[in-house]
């Protein structure tokens, strides 16, 4: 992105390319405040270092603290979250997982980061893949959606207890979730009881929209 139009996005979001995704209908990238951003109709997928409600969470947990090697980033968008992590000289690994492969496709265009070569791309379905795997991280994100909807399977507690298997010993698990509405919150209130059943000691972070439920020290 040339200096001028870096400058430019600060005033307006520059239009950069949409695409025709099998999950989510239309998603845009554009330049916006210096970032690039990935959104649907009704949803803002990534936003750069922007995209704030991981950030917060990070915040409140502390996680400039926490030792971490393996990240497993379950619903990937453009990868904002991957620019958070550039203080963290120790992690190895991050395993990005996403079903969409236009979404993939894009965040390996879009996505600048010294971190890139320690990035795996899977293009799969989060619960095929969790279900499947043997491997256990430090650090686990869950991240999707479907335009602005969190998808049925992932919000029930068999979901749950598979991904509980994904945490290694003192992991931590972030699991976002949006919260714009009232609707979003009864939902929300109902996840947080299952969430809570299978990961006793959990708490959630209010994001700035998002909803980010939390267990550490697994």
């Amino acid at each position: 992105m040339n200096p001028f139009k870096k400058l430019l996005s600060y005033l307006i979001d520059i239009p950069i390319e949409k695409r025709q995704s099998q999950y989510s209908g239309k998603v845009a990238v554009s330049f916006h405040r210096g970032q690039y951003k990935l959104s649907t109709k009704n949803a803002v997928y990534s936003f750069g270092k922007n995209y704030t409600s991981f950030s917060t969470a990070f915040d409140v947990i502390e996680i400039q603290d926490k030792k971490i090697e393996s990240v497993l980033v379950l619903g990937f968008g453009l990868g904002s979250v991957v620019n958070l992590f550039e203080d963290h000289s120790e992690i190895k690994n991050i395993t990005a997982v996403d079903a969409d492969k236009i979404i993939i496709e894009l965040a390996e265009k879009y996505l600048h980061s010294p971190l890139k070569k320690k990035i795996e791309f899977i293009c799969r379905d989060a619960e095929t893949f969790v279900n499947s795997l043997q491997q256990k991280y430090d650090l686990v994100l869950f991240d999707v959606f479907i335009d602005d909807v969190t998808p049925a399977e992932f919000i029930r507690k068999e979901f749950l207890l598979q991904l509980k298997k994904c945490i290694s010993k003192n992991g931590i698990l972030l699991y976002s979730k949006l919260e714009i509405d009232r609707k979003n919150q009864i939902e929300n209130d109902q996840f947080g009881k299952i969430f809570t059943e299978v990961f006793p000691g959990s708490f959630s972070i209010d994001a700035e929209g998002n909803k980010i439920f939390v267990i550490t020290n697994y």
